[in-house]
């Protein structure tokens, strides 16, 4: 789906009507990383629950104001029926939540081509938490992470890929630089309650 620009609209104006003011290109930044650990970034020296308001006011402007307003790029339902031709078995690994998708599948139709789909509410963190990707990877009953490709469009997925044990594939759709997508954003992860784990 083509929901960045929404997706960041959405909290430059959450985060402005805070009194937090964030270009479009600040927030760009931090794409596809998870929302608290992206605050936790933005907005330091704010409390745990201002920031969880935060995360809740962005998620209900979101629905309210933009998800109706993302597009399905072109190509996207002939693309998994030439996976599903070949054999492949396909996982989604998303950060939205099940009814998001559902909205969005109006538009893609592919659900009914997918094998296994993981939503940001069956896991605490989402990327670059290798959480979702491992959660997708079990429903598909693939032990072996290094037989999965995992593609994404952020920095964050390609980490999160690497710390899930699969190979990665970077695409330019959620706006960064190839450079970016090939080495990551290493200043913006781990975070720093997570350095022990990774």
């Amino acid at each position: 789906m083509d929901c960045v620009p929404f997706i960041l609209e959405s909290w430059r104006e959450t985060l402005q009507e805070a009194g937090h003011i964030f270009t479009y290109r600040n927030l760009q930044a931090y794409s596809g990383m998870d929302g608290a650990w992206m605050l936790e970034r933005l907005l330091p020296t704010e409390t745990h629950g201002a920031r969880e308001k935060l995360l809740k006011s962005q998620g209900e402007r979101y629905r309210n104001d933009f998800i109706e307003r993302a597009q399905a790029f072109s190509a996207v339902h002939p693309l998994f029926e030439s996976l599903k031709r070949h054999g492949i078995c396909i996982g989604i690994a998303t950060t939205c939540k099940k009814d998001e998708l559902a909205i969005y599948d109006r538009r893609m139709g592919i659900l009914e081509l997918v094998d296994a789909v993981a939503c940001g509410e069956m896991v605490r963190h989402g990327k670059p938490d290798p959480g979702l990707l491992g959660q997708c990877r079990r429903s598909l009953h693939l032990p072996d992470p290094s037989r999965a490709v995992a593609i994404g469009d952020t920095p964050f997925d390609a980490f999160a890929a690497k710390a899930a044990g699969m190979r990665a594939v970077g695409v330019l759709t959620g706006g960064f630089a190839g450079a970016l997508l090939a080495h990551g954003l290493r200043c913006f992860w781990p975070p720093r309650q997570a350095r022990a784990r990774w």
